[in-house]
């Protein structure tokens, strides 16, 4: 379900993103070409120029895949 009912990314939010593994933070927005730059939880890893039609907001996943996510974001520290 990439970017639902056209929500606009914010700075802050967590997201997974289409064609990469593991979630991440938005930290920069940009409205005009609508993308974002990424950087993974836990890593150093950040993704640049990402289109927001590729987002997944993490927080509308349902129960079941939020609490997959949490089992895996303490296993990877």
């Amino acid at each position: 379900m990439a970017n639902p009912k056209g929500r606009i990314p914010k700075k802050g939010d967590r997201v997974s993103a289409h064609g990469h593994i593991g979630a991440f933070v938005i930290y920069s927005v940009g409205s005009r070409h609508q993308v974002v730059e990424l950087k993974q939880i836990g890593q150093d890893l950040a993704l640049g120029s990402i289109p927001w039609s590729a987002l997944t907001f993490l927080d509308e996943l349902d129960e079941s895949q939020n609490a997959l996510r949490v089992v895996i974001e303490a296993t990877e520290d």
